[in-house]
């Protein structure tokens, strides 16, 4: 009698202590997690970057690095078509 006793106590015990971390602990945990990920965003943003500096005389090129598609010519061009329904006019 007593060990069951001991389980329902413990089940019980450990019910109380989940709902007092999910309502403490829990939303402490994300709002730690969001205040991290937003500060990890903002430092990738490109409009937080610092300009580039130059001294007099210094010439700097601005290149485009995205992948432009490439067209084999051995392949040939791509056509878009529609298919037009011919009714029977009798």
């Amino acid at each position: 009698m007593e060990k069951f006793l001991m389980i329902i106590f413990w089940i019980i015990f450990t019910i109380y202590a989940l709902r007092l971390a999910f309502r403490f602990l829990l939303p402490w945990l994300l709002g730690r997690f969001i205040r991290k990920v937003a500060g990890n965003m903002q430092q990738q943003s490109p409009f937080q970057q610092q300009p580039y500096q130059k001294n007099e005389g210094e010439m700097y090129v601005k290149t485009d690095t995205t992948d432009k598609p490439k067209i084999d010519p051995e392949v040939g061009e791509y056509i878009d078509f529609e298919e037009i329904k011919e009714t029977d006019k009798k």
